[in-house]
C-alpha cells in the first residue's frame, strides 16, 4: 500500500513498516539485527580461526614427515656404506682365494691331491 499523500512521511513510515511486518512476519528489530549480524561475523571467525587451524595442522604433519623421511634416508645411507665395505672386502677375499698359489695349496693340504706325473695328463678336445 503506498500512500496517497506525498508530503505526508508518517503514512511511508506505516506502509514501510506493514510491507516489512508482512514480508517476514515481524517488524525490523535493530537488536534482531545486531544479533545476526553479530553471529554472522562469529560463525565467519570460526570458520577462519578453523582453516587457520587446519592448516597449521597441515604444516607440523608435513614438517614431521620430512623428519621421519630424513631419518630412513639416513639409516639407509649408513646400510648401503656398510654393504659397500662388506662387499669390497669379500672382492678381496674372492681376489686372496682365487689365486693359484691358493688353490695349489687347498689341494695339497686338504684334498691330499698332488701333480701329476709325466703320461697322467690328458688333454681333452
Amino acid at each position: 500500500m503506498l500512500p496517497l499523500s506525498v508530503g505526508h512521511t508518517s503514512s511511508l513510515r506505516s506502509a514501510t513498516t506493514q510491507f516489512v511486518t508482512a514480508r517476514w512476519g515481524r517488524p525490523t528489530n535493530v537488536a534482531a539485527t545486531a544479533r545476526a549480524d553479530l553471529r554472522a561475523r562469529v560463525i565467519w571467525l570460526g570458520f577462519c580461526v578453523g582453516l587457520g587451524v587446519l592448516i597449521a595442522l597441515g604444516h607440523v604433519w608435513l614438517r614431521l614427515q620430512v623428519v621421519t623421511t630424513g631419518y630412513r634416508l639416513s639409516v639407509t645411507r649408513q646400510i648401503v656404506e656398510r654393504l659397500d665395505q662388506e662387499q669390497r672386502e669379500l672382492t678381496l677375499d674372492i681376489a686372496r682365494l682365487s689365486t693359484a698359489a691358493r688353490i695349489d695349496e687347498v689341494a695339497r693340504q686338504r684334498l691330499g691331491m698332488t701333480r701329476p706325473d709325466k703320461g697322467q695328463e690328458a688333454v681333452l678336445p
